[in-house]
């Protein structure tokens, strides 16, 4: 399958959310991720591995793609100060896709919200660093 149920997301101004999914000990992350990508158009594991880590990926999902698949129910919730909006968990994911329990070690939210510094991140003016490069960040 593809992405092509994202494009429908993308037309009705639905936000997508990122999400990492670590596989058990001993799966081959290929083939894993090939199975789950072929589970939905609205649900896509990125091949390379995530933090160069072989058994993690990240995946893009539309909120109802990760109820559907795996039970997880999530909302947007406002960051602190208001000036923008992150995911957060209504209820963790309650199961695995038929053929997929064993492969799945974990998931969990791709953002500050989660304690992953790999996302985006709302600075205030007191937190901006100046390190001499000329970059604020």
């Amino acid at each position: 399958m593809g992405t092509a149920d994202f494009e429908i997301a993308f037309a009705r101004g639905e936000p997508l959310a990122d999400v990492t999914v670590t596989f058990r000990e001993g799966v081959d992350g290929v083939e894993a991720t090939s199975r789950l990508n072929s589970l939905a158009e609205d649900f896509h594991l990125h091949p390379q591995p995530h933090y160069d880590v072989p058994g993690m990926r990240i995946a893009t999902a539309t909120r109802a793609a990760l109820e559907r698949l795996f039970g997880w129910r999530i909302e947007r919730e406002r960051t602190p100060g208001g000036t923008g909006y992150w995911w957060a968990t209504v209820a963790a994911p309650i199961r695995y896709p038929a053929g997929c329990e064993s492969l799945i070690e974990s998931m969990d939210l791709a953002q500050p919200g989660a304690d992953d510094d790999g996302q985006w991140f709302e600075w205030s003016d007191e937190q901006r660093c100046n390190d001499g490069s000329g970059s604020e960040f």
